[in-house]
């Protein structure tokens, strides 16, 4: 495991500042105006008719003569908890990536982004089965040299899916500020330490039920008004949405620290030691030098997918964790 020379930028340093910087002040975003985008509706192979949207910007070789040469990788992109295809860091990443000579695909789970409406279902913490979708086809339409880049509860996302039995189709990925453990996280989000992010989540998954973009069974709607805490909406309505009986029982299934072990794909992943949404716990009962395909990174300070640093040449735009990626997928070229 390494250790960090990341500095957050001056007067942001605290791990709330780190957290909510982007939000405040995210990044332009070019993705579909400087640079080609094609929008793709895919429907999912569970035969439940739902769908997801992607949101393609090829390599820009493809459309325009004087820009960096395509290496013919792909990078597929997915967003965390309320998040979407245009989350700042996506927008950061996609942005650098496109003129290192990438292609890109930044995907939004079910009824996220610009696919609101286009699911009956929501996503899930283990929805590994849509990662599967989306990478089978992007080999077979687009490139056969893909890496993948998870954040947040897409990193457990992106964890479960390496750790799993299948035909994986990617050949490297990155997970920032994963949760490892959903059990001992839901504690914690649900507790004062953790009750401003867990409100915002809270209210924005109550918004899109409100909005009846959820298929819900009755029981599941008169539950869903008992709702009060973290646990209790995993409880009610998450757990009974994906088939298992309890929020425990699906945490036990999904949580990325059982999958681990058993990736044998290069990844690299980030963790800040100060993250105020997905603490370490379980991070160093891991034997991460038994794992020697996986690079890991601890930084002292950075907050939630933040590490915003001051600056410089090398970082015009201060966004220490866009080069970080990008340069650990250069290497596996």
């Amino acid at each position: 495991m390494e250790s960090s020379h990341f500095r957050p930028r001056r007067f942001v340093s605290g791990k709330h500042a780190q957290t909510i910087y982007n939000t405040l002040f995210p990044p332009e975003n070019p993705l579909r105006t400087s640079y080609y985008c094609e929008d793709i509706l895919l429907t999912l192979s569970d035969g439940s008719g739902d769908a997801v949207w992607l949101e393609h910007n090829p390599p820009v070789s493809s459309y325009r003569k004087s820009s960096p040469p395509s290496n013919g990788y792909y990078i597929l992109m997915i967003h965390g908890m309320e998040g979407d295809s245009e989350s700042s860091y996506l927008v950061s990443l996609a942005t650098s990536a496109l003129e290192r000579g990438y292609g890109i695909i930044r995907m939004n789970l079910r009824n996220c982004g610009r696919g609101r409406g286009f699911s009956r279902k929501s996503y899930y913490a283990g929805q590994s089965e849509d990662v599967q979708d989306v990478l089978d086809y992007m080999y077979e339409s687009l490139s056969r040299k893909i890496f993948v880049s998870g954040f947040s509860l897409s990193a457990n996302l992106i964890l479960k899916f390496f750790g799993e039995s299948r035909n994986h189709k990617a050949l490297a990925f990155s997970a920032v500020s994963p949760p490892l453990d959903l059990a001992k996280n839901c504690v914690f989000i649900d507790s004062l330490a953790g009750r401003f992010y867990r409100n915002h989540f809270i209210t924005s998954f109550k918004k899109k039920m409100k909005e009846g973009l959820i298929d819900l069974t009755q029981k599941q709607i008169e539950d869903s008004k008992k709702v009060r805490t973290f646990f209790d909406f995993d409880d009610m309505v998450t757990a009974p949405s994906f088939g298992y009986p309890s929020a425990m029982e699906y945490y036990k299934a999904n949580s990325c620290i059982g999958f681990i072990p058993n990736i044998r794909h290069p990844g690299i992943l980030i963790h800040a030691e100060d993250d105020p949404v997905v603490p370490l716990f379980e991070w160093n009962s891991i034997q991460w030098e038994k794992l020697p395909n996986l690079k890991t990174i601890l930084t002292e300070k950075g907050g939630h997918v933040g590490f915003v640093t001051n600056s410089t040449p090398e970082l015009p735009d201060g966004r220490w964790l866009t080069k970080i990626l990008l340069d650990y997928f250069d290497s596996r070229l």
